[in-house]
């Protein structure tokens, strides 16, 4: 089971279009050709899609349309520099701390700023003094390192480029083998492989693609190779609100990094718009 389209997915939808067509700089004619058919594909599509498999159907359009360029390229490397310029203040931060496992948490739980979705603007160095000093709305953390301690086989669900740095910081102070799952196309600004590569995790980390062009994780999509690794994962982090979004049933091993951007989600899940969020299991399971 996953969660449907909402009435306000609606506007964010065809917000995100016109931001694409804004970092494409496309002429009149082709934007008006990519708003009709965006317009049309809201009009008609199947019941039971989520916003995130609409959003694939969308952007696959502006790519084609586009001739074949990624309208967020620029865009991720912009957020993977801004994200380098704080690596070193967030490691620091992480390594002078208390307990730098749960301050590691916090700092990767902050990158979830870093997104050209339903928020788009970000300062990550407020970010990290934000949620450093604000109390989670929901934080797992007991049960969060009590299943690291047992964890063998450790699956990390990526989100957007520029987080995969934070990701690394998160993943240095895990210190066990891990995979890193990321798309195999574009799709908004989604980390595909180079952008984690880029990242140059530590040698224990395997970077996998799911198979898709879709934000979060929808399994009825990916491929074979990656659903093997996902039911035998006895431990799975998943960053940001679309693998949120998408995998609601999930269970205990299943723990959600994020901002709750995004007020329907807000409120299935029961926890505050704009807080941030370290659950385990999905969304609708309490």
């Amino acid at each position: 089971m996953t969660s449907k389209i909402y009435f306000e997915c609606y506007p964010c939808l065809l917000r995100q279009v016109l931001d694409a067509i804004s970092f494409l700089e496309l002429d009149e004619r082709t934007t008006k050709e990519i708003l009709n058919k965006s317009m049309q594909d809201l009009m008609n599509m199947e019941e039971d899609f989520t916003s995130s498999e609409i959003a694939a159907q969308i952007h696959q359009n502006i790519i084609q349309k586009a001739n074949g360029v990624d309208p967020y390229q620029n865009v991720k490397i912009m957020s993977l520099e801004k994200a380098a310029e704080q690596l070193d203040y967030a490691r620091e931060r992480i390594i002078s701390a208390t307990d730098p496992l749960e301050t590691a948490l916090k700092i990767c739980t902050a990158g979830n700023i870093i997104d050209y979705g339903p928020a788009a603007d970000f300062d990550l160095r407020n970010a990290i003094e934000h949620v450093l000093g604000t109390p989670f709305s929901r934080f797992d953390y007991k049960a969060f390192k009590s299943a690291l301690g047992y964890a063998e086989r450790i699956l990390f669900l990526g989100d957007n480029a520029g987080e995969t740095l934070f990701d690394k910081l998160l993943i240095e102070q895990i210190n066990k083998p891990l995979d890193y799952a990321v798309k195999s196309a574009p799709i908004m600004n989604d980390a595909l492989r180079e952008d984690a590569e880029s990242t140059k995790f530590p040698d224990y980390v395997t970077i996998v693609e799911n198979g898709t062009a879709i934000q979060g994780t929808v399994l009825s999509q990916c491929s074979a190779e990656f659903l093997q690794k996902y039911e035998m994962a006895d431990m799975i982090i998943a960053k940001g609100m679309a693998n949120f979004e998408t995998l609601p049933t999930e269970r205990d091993r299943a723990f959600f990094l994020l901002k709750i951007k995004c007020k329907p989600i807000s409120k299935l899940a029961g926890l505050p718009y704009g807080s941030f969020v370290l659950k385990q299991g999905g969304m609708l399971n309490p």
